[in-house]
């Protein structure tokens, strides 16, 4: 796809900074107006015990509509060797933000790569198409895929589940467990960072479930998210660490991944 290309470490650009895109807007309602804001954030990321580092200032920009129904965020950043932009868009139907459209193009350490998701309502489909490279041995990834949404449920992405989380319409379970559905490539449970399966890759519609608690030991409001699902690096039993306001705005996200390695993201 010319002019559009996306970073496969998804979790630890896309993945961690997307989910909380929405976060820092809005701790209640939907406004009745026409609304603009902007926010800070930085991204630092070590690899391999901090052989390889890589660190990302940039800045997050959203308009919510909500007379026409309509919103779009957009993230871009910058760092030495990366380069990250993001935007979204979709539509706001009674207060519950539902994805239209998100495309990114990434660049990390000279490798460039992209995504594209654009949901048909009318048609019940998504049409999803990324390419991306492994980090150590630049091994392309590439899945190009049309996917069914289920008849009577919502499909989020990451920014439409953290703005329905901050304005409160993402929907919860009799324990209080936030839920909904979202897209991930499907990869064989074997595959490690730097493996490629050819011809294996396909988008799956897949539950994803969170709760956000008080910390016993500061107060603070946090969420604890297994991202293993999503990226090769991520591991199961080290669930990304959220840490939230008060209104269900992001502070700062942590998670340590495969091979002494931690990405963390600070909102300022």
């Amino acid at each position: 796809m010319p002019g559009s290309r996306r970073l496969s470490r998804r979790a630890l650009l896309l993945g961690l900074g997307a989910f909380t895109l929405g976060e820092w807007i809005l701790g209640g309602r939907a406004p009745a107006t026409a609304v603009t804001r902007t926010s800070g954030y930085r991204v630092d990321i070590s690899m391999l015990w901090g052989v390889v580092r890589y660190s990302l200032t940039g800045s997050m920009a959203e308009d919510i509509d909500a007379e026409s129904g309509r919103y779009r965020v957009l993230i871009t950043g910058t760092g030495t060797g990366v380069s990250s932009r993001v935007e979204a868009r979709g539509l706001i139907d009674e207060g519950r933000y539902r994805p239209l459209e998100m495309k990114s193009i990434h660049s990390l350490a000279g490798r460039e790569s992209w995504l594209s998701i654009t949901y048909d309502y009318d048609r019940g489909l998504v049409d999803y198409h990324a390419v991306g490279h492994t980090l150590m041995l630049g091994r392309r990834r590439q899945v190009d895929d049309l996917v069914r949404l289920p008849e009577g449920r919502v499909v989020d992405d990451a920014v439409s589940v953290a703005l329905n989380l901050a304005a409160g319409h993402l929907e919860r379970d009799p324990t209080g467990t936030y839920q909904t559905l979202l897209l991930r490539r499907s990869r064989p449970p074997s595959e490690g960072p730097d493996d490629v399966t050819p011809g294996a890759y396909r988008v799956e519609v897949v539950p994803f479930q969170f709760r956000v608690e008080p910390d016993t030991r500061t107060g603070k409001l946090v969420a604890r998210v297994d991202m293993s699902g999503w990226s090769s690096w991520a591991r199961a039993d080290q669930p990304a660490h959220l840490v939230f306001t008060p209104d269900r705005r992001v502070e700062s996200i942590e998670t340590r991944l495969q091979f002494g390695s931690v990405a963390r993201m600070q909102l300022t």
